[in-house]
């Protein structure tokens, strides 16, 4: 009977998300976009779903208007797939995937207040451009405190005051988020629980294991030990684990932890971004398994809503360093 519940709830829903899987664009695409110069990018997007957002603006498009655009098309895709169900335990889940990127945009200008350096693509940051102006940390949590992050915030008000670091505030806010997530994962069917566990353990070891070479590069001796928090919930590493990795020269003794992951840690900080590719290596693996091994779970639209994250990541990416490869030789 739950497995005929389970194939009722996701028959409709995954069977339009895999049709919005196959419009993904290939390895070869970015293949290709890596030859080319930034006039040719742009109308290789143009035969694209990227279409939709190239033709609202003009030749003069910036980076940051560009990126604005794909984080907004993304999140009206997430608000899409969220009403392709009818239980509000799966709509909340996959909701709070579109809040990243609020995240992202809130722990960005809280950099630029922090360095009192304000990027000339304000409309960036716009939805939490109003803290920009405060003195103190104080400040800007009145200015968000009708936001969900205002709390997050302040339970790291003291250690930013002793450390006169963001890191405190940053772990802060990303430990609400993934602690809300696991939580609403734990409201989904058992079959669900287990494949969305996976899958948020996986990303919260990424998570935790980027900001273990952000501490090493940025951090050392900045920062007590004791008072560096990680993110609750990995698939492999624990909080103590973790620290335990800060404090001692030699990480061989954590025998059950996947060799690729200790060939990273030793790396670090040095490895970030080949760190980071074989990280999102391993939860593209348990997506794929989702999507072979379990076609009727919420495997199906988490898998693709992060692939859609990582092909738009890419994509900007190409965008901003092609943009400004053409005006370096003007």
């Amino acid at each position: 009977m739950n497995d005929m519940k389970q194939i009722s709830r996701y028959s409709y829903p995954n069977t339009r998300i895999r049709a919005m899987i196959s419009r993904l664009l290939d390895e070869e695409f970015f293949i290709r976009a890596r030859q080319v110069e930034f006039r040719e990018f742009i109308e290789m997007l143009k035969k694209t779903p990227y279409n939709d957002i190239i033709q609202n603006f003009s030749d003069e498009m910036s980076p940051e208007n560009f990126e604005m655009a794909c984080r907004d098309f993304d999140n009206k895709m997430i608000k899409k797939i969220s009403s392709f169900f009818t239980s509000k335990n799966e709509k909340q889940l996959i909701l709070l995937l579109a809040e990243r990127y609020r995240i992202d945009s809130l722990k960005f200008t809280l950099r630029m207040w922090f360095t009192k350096h304000v990027p000339a693509g304000k409309e960036t940051i716009a939805e939490f451009s109003s803290i920009l102006p405060a003195k103190t940390l104080e400040d800007v949590i009145k200015k968000i405190q009708n936001t969900q992050y205002a709390e997050a915030i302040e339970s790291a008000k003291d250690d930013f005051e002793k450390t006169g670091s963001l890191y405190p505030v940053e772990m802060s806010i990303d430990r609400q988020y993934f602690l809300k997530l696991q939580n609403t994962i734990e409201n989904l069917s058992e079959t669900d629980r287990k494949i969305a566990r996976k899958i948020a353990g996986a990303e919260i070891d990424r998570e935790n294991l980027s900001w273990l070479a952000r501490v090493k590069l940025y951090y050392a001796g900045k920062v007590d030990i004791e008072m560096i928090g990680f993110i609750p919930g990995g698939m492999y590493f624990s909080e103590k684990n973790l620290k335990d990795l800060l404090k001692q020269e030699s990480p061989r003794k954590f025998s059950r932890v996947p060799e690729q992951y200790m060939e990273l840690i030793e790396a670090l900080p040095e490895k970030i971004s080949e760190m980071d590719s074989i990280l999102e290596g391993m939860i593209m693996r348990e997506i794929r398994k989702a999507l072979v091994e379990n076609p009727f779970t919420v495997g199906i639209p988490l898998g693709y809503i992060f692939l859609k994250q990582r092909e738009t990541k890419r994509i900007i990416s190409l965008f901003v360093s092609k943009y400004f490869e053409t005006r370096t030789y003007q």
